[in-house]
């Protein structure tokens, strides 16, 4: 995918410069907050660096990904040490587990994409979204105008690469409101909604699971964009409805990750395009530079370990980050996007 040209009327959203309390603010504010980051880009001639934070932000930042991310690595851990040392604890182990993974997290509250994590996020990966004005679907981004004309439905938005957790497209579904005028669901596979730890991440991309099914009747369903007495939800009310995020390389793309390198791995199978095209989809395909920086991954020489996971729809690898802990390392992240309209050969 090529990066975006001066030929466009290219603007950057520096999300990272928004203010901690962004969320908690009016709407008229909000957008005000939006306008103040909004910039035309400037050509650098040295990689991008990670912003200054407080070491409170930081602090939380951390916590956050080592519940999101460390407890998931700990689990085995534990498990196996319980097993070998002393399994008269299992039999209160498991049922902890248990608990973790199945107690009940309500769907696509508010508060899981309205609270100061997602602009914490943002600044520790430096977030910059760059769009181009001349696309009539993003002529209104970042605007209030959005709100009344927001991007066309249906749509979907690839985010690649895969890495091991494409953190700028996690950190995008805070602010995709904002930006675009409406929010997604996000397909994936449906065990990380079972994961402890990780599953609290999932409740913020409102996770469905990447079926046929369910991104039709994602895709097909109305936006909410109105209320009973046909006034328009403030942003205080998430507009879902039309709009879906996938990553496209999947499992695959996780496994051929490497800091330094962009990958992007797509496979012979082409179900997502004969959906969109089914659905007239228009097609957003971001690329979030500088996540293959966040994680060194650790796999086997043979394949074996992707082998197994592509198997049995499961990731299966280890990976560190910062300090050697499954911490993300601190990068600056760059979105672009491109626009592909699809249409039925009908």
């Amino acid at each position: 995918m090529a990066p975006p040209t001066e030929e466009g009327d290219i603007v950057a959203f520096e999300l990272w410069r928004l203010p901690v309390n962004f969320f908690s603010l009016e709407q008229s504010a909000q957008y005000e907050a939006i306008a103040k980051v909004t910039k035309k880009p400037e050509k650098i001639t040295k990689p991008r660096v990670p912003c200054p934070m407080t070491f409170g932000d930081e602090a939380l930042a951390v916590l956050y990904f080592m519940l999101v991310l460390g407890v998931p690595l700990l689990i085995p851990v534990v498990t196996c040490g319980m097993l070998a040392t002393r399994p008269a604890l299992l039999r209160w182990w498991l049922p902890t587990l248990g608990f973790l993974a199945f107690h009940p997290i309500p769907k696509y509250r508010p508060w899981y994409r309205r609270n100061r994590i997602g602009v914490i996020l943002a600044k520790y990966f430096t977030i910059t979204l760059l769009m181009d004005r001349n696309d009539p679907n993003c002529q209104r981004a970042g605007t209030p105008a959005v709100e009344e004309n927001p991007v066309g439905t249906p749509v979907v938005t690839l985010a690649c690469p895969h890495g091991v957790l494409n953190w700028g497209a996690i950190t995008w579904v805070f602010f995709s409101r904002w930006i675009v005028g409406l929010e997604q669901y996000t397909a994936g596979a449906n065990v990380i909604t079972r994961v402890p730890g990780l599953r609290y991440a999932a409740a913020s991309l409102w996770a469905i699971p990447a079926d046929r099914g369910s991104l039709k009747r994602s895709l097909q369903e109305e936006p909410r964009i109105l209320d009973k007495k046909g006034q328009r939800f403030s942003t205080a009310v998430p507009r879902r409805g039309g709009k879906v995020g996938i990553v496209p390389d999947g499992i695959a793309g996780i496994f051929k990750s490497t800091p330094g390198k962009d990958v992007l791995f797509l496979g012979k199978k082409r179900g997502l395009m004969r959906i969109c095209l089914e659905e007239g989809a228009t097609i957003f395909g971001g690329w979030f530079n500088g996540t293959s920086e966040m994680f060194y991954i650790v796999t086997d020489p043979f394949g074996i370990m992707e082998a197994i996971s592509r198997k049995l729809k499961v990731s299966i690898f280890l990976f560190f980050g910062r300090w050697g802990s499954p911490v993300p390392r601190r990068v600056a992240v760059t979105m672009w996007a491109r626009k592909k309209e699809s249409r039925p050969p009908w």
